[in-house]
């Protein structure tokens, strides 16, 4: 008896494991949807601050052990990064967030239904404080993102253009700072400054009745830094535009890091939203630079900027990044075919003193590899002068 009490009761104990165990295995919930790469032609419906973002990668990947629990990894859409994968160092590519070439977003309580997943949540990322929210099916993401980025100088601040020859008195550069420190360099029976003589051109050229200078002036109006990584700019398409139009979003991204602000383009965006035009002698000096500019592209393109207690401000590119740039392309110039062809599209552009591209600006072509062989300092950039808010 006690013999088939025992085996009673152990048969017992294993019927209900097994049907614990069959309940369990029909409660299971399953992720519907496998690890994925979406990207704008797969699927992707990616919005930053309400507004499209373009060009952009993201990897959903499910937890294994819990449906609940997935992964987001963000990224540039290295298809459209124009890197030849080729290469044994393939630079970082530009990212969702400005500043993070991929960031991982943690998705927990996931809701499964039916074929889709919800999610949404919170995560700090390098200082930035990332708010997320979507959905998803096979081949399908809707992801919208609110971003705060960390504290800095420049967030939440505007900047007019400088008027020429009012802020900085005397200087009919301004807007545009220019500072090239370099050897004089042949010119008709003497020689002349590269500084001095950009400051020239710039001020007496004129393209439909206005400066250079003016001319900066008359189709940007105000730059602002937005929280959220954003740069939207105040401009007009024409100069006969009556009206002031702001930029999209995601267009042109920053971060500050070190007293330098790094600009992040995205190309995929500007693309959607203007048709280029380029001609052969262009598509020379861009080709020479591809390497070098999908350097600065993907990892921000490096602006310093000093801002006086004046309320004025000068951002621009510097000699670390404006000398490789010059050295790469100054061999373009020795090539008489080159230069010709960069003067006709110059003199077409400027109508009217078209006479002066030929006796002014032929010359400094001309001596360019000898002016950027001895060039010592250069900086190219803006001033700025603090909006009212």
């Amino acid at each position: 008896m006690k013999k088939n009490l025992f085996y009673y009761l152990f048969a017992v104990i294993c019927t209900i494991g097994l049907f614990t165990s069959c309940s369990d295995d029909d409660e299971k919930v399953l992720c519907p949807i496998g690890e994925t790469t979406f990207t704008d032609s797969k699927g992707l419906q990616l919005t930053y601050s309400g507004e499209m973002m373009l060009g952009k990668s993201v990897i959903f990947t499910p937890n294994s052990s819990d449906a609940t629990k997935a992964t987001l990894t963000l990224t540039g859409n290295r298809e459209l990064a124009m890197i030849d994968t080729r290469e044994t160092h393939v630079p970082p590519i530009s990212g969702v967030i400005p500043g993070q070439s991929t960031t991982t977003l943690n998705i927990e309580n996931m809701v499964i239904d039916g074929n889709k997943v919800i999610f949404e949540g919170v995560e700090e990322s390098n200082g930035c404080i990332i708010k997320y929210k979507g959905d998803a099916i096979s081949g399908e993401m809707n992801l919208a993102l609110e971003v705060t980025m960390p504290s800095n100088p420049l967030a939440n601040t505007s900047w007019n253009m400088a008027p020429t020859g009012s802020m900085w008195e005397g200087d009919p550069m301004a807007p545009i700072h220019v500072k090239w420190d370099a050897d004089e360099f042949p010119f008709g029976n003497g020689t002349w400054d590269i500084n001095f003589a950009i400051t020239m051109i710039f001020s007496m050229a004129q393209i439909e009745g206005k400066h250079i200078p003016e001319l900066l002036s008359g189709v940007l109006n105000k730059v602002t830094f937005l929280p959220d990584g954003n740069i939207q700019a105040e401009y007009k398409d024409a100069l006969t535009d009556t009206e002031w139009k702001t930029s999209g979003l995601n267009i042109a991204m920053y971060t500050v890091k070190d007293g330098q602000v790094f600009l992040f383009l995205n190309f995929a965006q500007i693309l959607a939203t203007v048709n280029e035009r380029a001609n052969d002698s262009m598509n020379d000096i861009v080709a020479s630079l591809l390497p070098q500019l999908l350097q600065m592209v993907n990892r921000g393109i490096p602006l310093s900027y000093i801002v006086g207690e004046d309320g004025k401000m000068t951002v621009y590119l510097g000699t670390e990044v404006l000398l490789p740039i010059l050295k790469t392309v100054a061999p373009l110039f020795e090539n008489e075919e080159f230069v010709a062809r960069l003067l006709d599209i110059l003199k077409e552009q400027a109508g009217g003193m078209a006479v002066l591209i030929e006796s002014f600006l032929k010359p400094i072509l001309v001596a360019m590899p000898q002016i950027v062989s001895t060039t010592k300092d250069i900086q190219i950039g803006l001033k700025l002068v603090q909006a009212e808010k």
